[in-house]
């Protein structure tokens, strides 16, 4: 009989699973590949196209990383390339790896809501490369990069037209939040939707890293002027064939292509204005530079483009095996032996990003809570245990023995004590109700106009509630176009306590869903537990227009150092001003607005490693403090995850930078880039993220005051000379 129900329920329990997984279609991410807390694509369309139809409302519910699902701001079901299947387009963060979602829908007054299944994400500590062409190499390549302080690359490839079509990312840059890198093969460009180039333009941008791999499809990149044809460093003349192949053996370090090559030399694209080209050569055939570039590293926006002027999905570089060190090359990577950086397991901190995460809280209202003295909790107890004996025993038996007393004498002395722990507690205990402490770095790229802001908030109240959280994307007339901003939960990576990819969810005492608003700006009705922190991230963009942040007359002497004058145009002044190029590192002092600075004032240039890691000479000797993982300090953590890589990467830290990463403008410093950067004191509001929190308990919610632990301004300044060699 049990085995019969048993069976029974299972078929049944099948029967419900399967109906829920043909209600809807559900693409997500980079054709089924995603990575836990980053955000994440998804495009929903009905798998009976009778069930549901254009300008039907569709809302996506995720989990965050506590378990509690998130509702998507509303999406509208469109026709999808001209024909009557309907679709949505949203985006989440999946912050667990049980991978499913719930899909709302919505028609007229109507509502349906049903569970769908998603493929597994991929770890959140762990990296992607995605790749988009038949680029054999890349599998081998993540296998000879290993795991970089503990951080396993994956190459997802998008091949084929089945996958592109599954392919979830759209035009906006964070659709590819989940990539740390991509390969993108010129021969494929024009079969991809515009939607990704755009998006993968985008990112870029934003602070993505991108190989571009077009020799003699360079010319049909050319041709088709879309956002690829930007990413190429120069225009084509026309194509020559490359019969020296020693420049790339060497660059990869590699041999066996010359003899590969022998019978059909590959065809190369030869640049009309080969001494202007937007960047640095770092790979040429003949006898400069200029005479036939192959790979040249360049800047765009906040990213960098590495072109390579070779088809790598094309014979005979398809099978080279020299190919897979190519591609660890172009992509800035190392070869490892796969061995993992011990630091992350002995600290306990999985990434920079987790150490910011605990230094906001703790200069917060949370660290300010100390737990009661053992002092006065002994003090209490004893006298809890003199009142019970001999003060009660007295007040009983003395006189006429009245023992009924003790009813009504234990009950009042247990609730006064009880009592009098609750206050002592509470006195240990900040006074504010919510309170919400906040950081930020804003950078500006000087070339484009573009402004990006990164923010992180920790909230905080005194009893279990609801909060509003939201960054405008409206701002004032002094400030940048602001053209988009996105709020998120914020969770550690990894799989300890609470984190992103743990086995369980962190239990709260707070547990209920909440949503977004219209857009992904703003979070509604979020549960925090009494006595406990909620942690935010948001992103943000704007545009200056034809405003300049900084104008510059920099440019590189003889020696290779930095000469020139800059003037800070912005509103507000930068306190304690660097100026960072190459290896080099030059101390500025407080700018104000309009104020002007002369490099050649001064004492010159130090190291920018030994200064980031802050070393000191001892007996004619340099000494680098280690890093502290347990660092509070939220501006020199910001400062550190702001040039990573130029610190000693985590060979320095001991820790990946983790979400952090994009934030690294190491990358600018090597191809004709300089970046100011100072504190900002008294920005105006305008020109920060902005956080508006509101005590979400209320209706009209009141607004909480917004501190700050740090803010850091970052300006991307291109230098006044042309391209050269490395």
């Amino acid at each position: 009989m049990h085995a019969f129900v048993f069976l029974f329920l299972a078929i049944v329990s099948a029967g419900s699973a399967g109906a829920a997984d043909e209600t809807w279609r559900v693409d997500v991410g980079f054709a089924g590949a995603y990575r836990a807390g980053s955000w994440t694509p998804v495009v929903v369309s009905p798998a009976d196209p009778a069930t549901a139809g254009v300008g039907d409302t569709i809302h996506v519910w995720a989990e965050d990383a506590d378990g509690q699902f998130v509702r998507s701001p509303p999406a509208t079901l469109e026709a999808r390339d001209g024909e009557r299947l309907a679709a949505a387009r949203v985006r989440l963060r999946v912050g667990r790896p049980t991978g499913r979602v719930r899909v709302e829908h919505t028609r007229g007054s109507q509502g349906t809501t049903s569970e769908q299944p998603l493929p597994q994400p991929l770890p959140a500590t762990h990296r992607v490369l995605l790749v988009l062409g038949d680029v054999p190499a890349a599998r081998r390549a993540v296998r000879l990069i290993g795991a970089d302080g503990g951080r396993k690359m994956h190459a997802v490839e998008i091949t084929d037209s089945e996958a592109r079509t599954q392919l979830a990312a759209g035009a906006w840059a964070r659709d590819y939040d989940g990539a740390d890198a991509a390969i993108v093969c010129g021969r494929d460009i024009n079969t991809l939707p515009t939607e990704t180039v755009a998006g993968l333009d985008a990112w870029v941008r934003d602070g993505g890293r991108l190989v571009f791999a077009a020799g003699a499809s360079a010319q049909d990149v050319e041709q088709g002027r879309g956002p690829a044809a930007a990413w190429l460093p120069g225009s084509v003349e026309r194509l020559v064939p490359l019969r020296r192949l020693a420049a790339i053996e060497a660059y990869a370090r590699g041999s066996g292509l010359a003899v590969r090559a022998a019978q059909t030399p590959p065809l190369v694209p030869l640049f009309a204005e080969r001494k202007r080209l937007a960047g640095i050569v770092d790979a040429f055939d003949g006898a400069a530079a200029t005479d036939l570039p192959l790979v040249v590293r360049r800047p765009h926006g906040f990213g960098t483009i590495t072109w390579l002027g070779i088809d790598l999905d094309a014979e005979p570089f398809r099978s080279w095996p020299g190919a897979d060190s190519l591609v660890v090359r172009l992509l800035g990577e190392r070869a490892t032996d796969g061995a993992e950086n011990q630091a992350v397991e002995t600290t306990g901190t999985p990434d920079l990003a987790s150490q910011l995460r605990v230094a906001i809280e703790s200069s917060g209202v949370a660290g300010r809570i100390a737990p009661v003295p053992f002092e006065a909790i002994m003090g209490l107890g004893l006298l809890y245990v003199a009142c019970l004996y001999p003060l009660d025993w007295w007040l009983v038996s003395r006189g006429r023995r009245r023992p009924w007393l003790a009813w009504i004498t234990l009950p009042l002395i247990i609730a006064a004590f009880t009592g009098g722990a609750a206050a002592l507690a509470r006195g240990w205990q900040p006074r504010e109700p919510l309170a919400c402490r906040a950081a930020e770095i804003i950078d500006v790229d000087v070339a484009s106009g573009s402004v990006r802001g990164s923010a992180w908030a920790a909230t905080w109240r005194n009893d279990n509630g609801v909060v509003d959280v939201a960054v405008p994307a409206a701002t004032g007339s002094t400030s940048p176009r602001r053209e988009s901003a996105a709020v998120s939960w914020w969770a550690d990576a990894g799989t300890g306590f609470g984190a992103i990819d743990a086995a369980l969810p962190h239990p709260s005492l707070a547990a209920r869903d909440y949503a977004y608003g219209d857009s992904l700006g703003g979070l509604v009705g979020v549960p925090v537990a009494a006595a406990a922190d909620r942690l935010f991230e948001a992103t943000w963009s704007a545009s200056m227009g034809k405003a300049a942040a900084v104008t510059a007359t920099l440019a590189r002497d003889a020696q290779g150092a930095l000469e020139g004058t800059l003037t800070h145009h912005l509103p507000f002044p930068l306190e304690g001003c660097k100026l960072a190029y190459a290896g080099w590192l030059y101390d500025i002092g407080r700018l104000a607005p309009g104020e002007a600075h002369d490099l050649g004032q001064g004492r010159g240039p130090r190291s920018l490693a030994g200064a980031l890691a802050r070393r000191e000479s001892v007996r004619e000797r340099e000494v680098a403090p280690r890093w502290n993982p347990a660092e509070t300090d939220v501006a020199r953590i910001l400062e550190i995850a702001g040039f990573h890589a130029a610190a000693g990467g985590s060979g320095y830290t001991g820790l990946p930078a983790g979400r952090l990463a994009r934030l690294d403008l190491s990358p600018l410093l090597a191809v004709d880039r300089a970046v100011l950067f100072g504190a900002v004191g008294t920005a105006e509001p305008e020109w920060s993220a902005g956080w508006i929190v509101k005590d979400g308990q209320g209706r009209p919610a009141s607004e909480v005051p917004v501190s700050s632990a740090a803010r850091l301004c970052r300006i991307v300044i291109p230098l006044a000379e042309g391209a050269a060699s490395r």
